[in-house]
């Protein structure tokens, strides 16, 4: 899962944020490489980061995936306009922790008085989750503050149990390892390093969506059978009350997943910019190996103030 997005932080809720990139849609060849060499290095540098920063691909059985997929939507839960919602946070330890390692997290945060997820009292305006030392650690970096504010940042190592649920949240003072300039030379490598990393950041509107449709697939793909209640508190914070009742009424007439769009689970999605800053694209990969390969093209629209859900749409499907 790749999930990186310039940082605009606002109190509370994520907010949807317009972005001015430069993109080569609808421009020939001539007109792209034109336009490039009328650019300055390093805005172009920019400009290209700034493009590529702009998609977030989750994919299913990746522990990095799993991992962002949890702090995402527990950050959100944690920064509501509102004040925080407990039933989202309560129902995302219940999903991704184990029973015996909740328990523990519990104890701990009765000694330490802060958020034994976060490993603070407050919210981080970053993160990002990186492979770790080995297939069952995953490494969570937390950084706080910003603009007017001093910046820390915590290193978080989070272990899981083969079946993806976690066992052991501990901070440690080593960082994550970067790619070595000969890997990042070559782009295969290149590419499969992108994926290894997850950024996500507050006052993003496509996090925001990749937090939410992230956590839902996951609610729906549990192995012991679709997490109901996850989905449900999921819904309630994601989408505005309004769009929530039709989307019941949608679903009732469609016998479909109103969110999915589908009676089955996406093996792969990708989230990105649509045709304004307050929609949003979803694109779901189903089937796979034997099966049948089909994509499914959703725009996720927003409100402005707070970022919620107010309509979600099928463009094509293929």
């Amino acid at each position: 899962m790749n999930r990186n997005t310039p940082a605009r932080r606002r109190p509370g809720r994520r907010t949807a944020v317009a972005a001015g990139l430069v993109l080569a849609v609808g421009l020939g060849v001539s007109t792209q490489v034109a336009a490039q060499a009328a650019v300055p290095a390093p805005v172009k540098a920019s400009a290209k980061a700034s493009a590529a920063l702009r998609t977030v691909s989750g994919f299913n059985g990746d522990s990095v995936t799993r991992v962002a997929d949890f702090y995402g939507a527990y950050v959100d839960a944690k920064d509501d306009a509102a004040g925080p919602d407990a039933a989202l946070a309560k129902a995302l330890r219940s999903h991704y922790l184990t029973p015996a390692f909740a328990k523990q997290l519990e104890a701990w945060e009765k000694a330490n008085q802060v958020d034994g997820v976060l490993r603070a009292q407050n919210v981080p305006v970053q993160w990002t989750v990186s492979e770790g030392g080995n297939g069952l650690e995953v490494v969570v970096t937390l950084t706080f503050g910003g603009g007017e504010s001093p910046t820390t940042t915590t290193n978080l190592v989070v272990k899981q149990e083969p079946t993806g649920r976690i066992t052991g949240i501990r901070t440690t003072s080593i960082a994550p390892a970067k790619a070595s300039a000969k890997a990042s030379a070559k782009a295969s490598v290149k590419a499969s390093a992108a994926v290894r990393s997850v950024s996500g950041f507050n006052g993003d509107s496509v996090t925001r969506v990749a937090d939410f449709y992230g956590a839902y697939v996951d609610a729906k793909d549990d192995a012991a059978g679709p997490d109901a209640a996850l989905a449900k508190a999921l819904r309630s914070h994601y989408l505005t009350p309004a769009f929530a009742k039709r989307l019941k009424v949608w679903e009732k007439a469609n016998q479909v997943d109103g969110v999915l769009r589908a009676q089955n689970v996406p093996v792969q999605w990708t989230v990105s910019e649509g045709g304004n800053s307050r929609e949003i694209t979803v694109t779901h990969t189903f089937g796979g190996g034997e099966s049948p390969t089909v994509t499914t093209n959703l725009v996720v629209e927003l409100e402005p103030v707070f970022g919620d859900v107010t309509d979600i749409r099928t463009t094509s499907a293929r």
